[in-house]
């Protein structure tokens, strides 16, 4: 098959002098060509997967996009530490999807694991900036998810009057039309079922489903050479408050919670190539003086994944940076 034809780029956060290089890809680091290629396949190994904490998600099946690597990666990892019953990766690449599942089938440290099966970690190959193409794919696997995260995401850095029109509408499909058309699939699915299932009453209350969007600084803190990227940011913010609301007036007997993460600077492959002296400015300008940790962004989703009131929930995890 076509994969996609990549090359190492990084993100730049608020700061007027740091918006200089070209794209970066948040779900993998990497700049994406407009070659695509698209389809369905799920594991069949029967390996382990990393396992040290609980079964809080025991049952639940969970979506990620952009989980090939940082953020999106994390919480996939972390998902399945909580008992997960299966997590469904998606992103653009066979290869980056086959080599994030690889690096989630081992043990951890303290040799904790638990028996990998052919349905733990699944994979669908699609672009979320171009769903049209693949949306009875997505449709179809939507139908038993519970917990949506809309990780994917890339920004092309440049400052507006010299943005390419093409490059300002690949940022706002991918990062918030793509999370808008998953959460609309998340939602659609749920009529469904819920027509197919009017005559069933369960004997116990079902948890809650959950929409989770990573947004970014950028939303709330202005800097310079991303517009399009703050504004489909700050979109993801709109999206999760109005979700919350008028999933609650159309699906009055189920529940679908809808919240956000608004992550700062954090410790992922796009800040790879930062030198010595941008770091240490960046630190310093942080309260906290360091960057965050996927694995902190996967606390929070993890809190909103589970915690039953949390709905509208914005919760920011930046050291501070908003602060200054």
């Amino acid at each position: 098959m076509t994969a996609f034809l990549v090359s190492t780029a990084r993100l730049r956060m608020p700061a007027a002098s740091l918006f200089t290089r070209p794209v970066n890809d948040i779900r993998s680091g990497f700049r994406a060509s407009s070659a695509t290629s698209r389809f369905y396949f799920q594991k069949t190994n029967n390996s382990t997967t990393s396992c040290h904490s609980g079964n809080r998600l025991s049952g639940r099946t969970c979506m990620v996009t952009g989980g090939t690597s940082g953020i999106g990666f994390a919480i996939a990892e972390r998902f399945l530490q909580e008992g997960a019953t299966s997590v469904i990766l998606v992103g653009r690449s066979q290869e980056r999807l086959q080599a994030a599942a690889g690096r989630l089938d081992v043990s951890n440290d303290h040799g904790n694991s638990i028996t990998g099966t052919s349905n733990k970690v699944r994979l669908l190959v699609g672009d979320v900036g171009d769903i049209g193409s693949w949306k009875h794919e997505l449709e179809k696997e939507m139908a038993n998810v519970d917990i949506l995260v809309n990780a994917a995401g890339i920004s092309i850095n440049n400052i507006l009057p010299r943005s390419e029109l093409d490059d300002i509408s690949q940022v706002l499909r991918t990062n918030l039309e793509g999370a808008m058309l998953t959460s609309r699939a998340l939602v659609r699915a749920t009529i469904r079922n819920r027509v197919r299932n009017r005559n069933f009453a369960p004997d116990t209350k079902t948890p809650s489903k959950c929409i989770i969007n990573i947004s970014s600084l950028l939303a709330l803190k202005a800097g310079t050479g991303a517009v399009p990227y703050a504004a489909s940011k700050a979109g993801l913010l709109g999206l999760t408050r109005s979700l919350a609301v008028e999933v609650s007036a159309s699906l009055k007997d189920v529940v679908i919670r809808s919240n956000a993460i608004v992550p700062g600077y954090i410790d992922t492959p796009m800040i790879t190539d930062f030198t010595p002296g941008e770091v240490d400015r960046l630190k310093a300008m942080i309260p906290l003086h360091r960057f965050g940790k996927p694995s902190e962004i996967a606390d929070a989703a993890f809190f909103l994944a589970t915690n039953e009131y949390a709905n509208n929930c914005i919760l920011n995890l930046d050291g501070g940076l908003g602060a200054v």
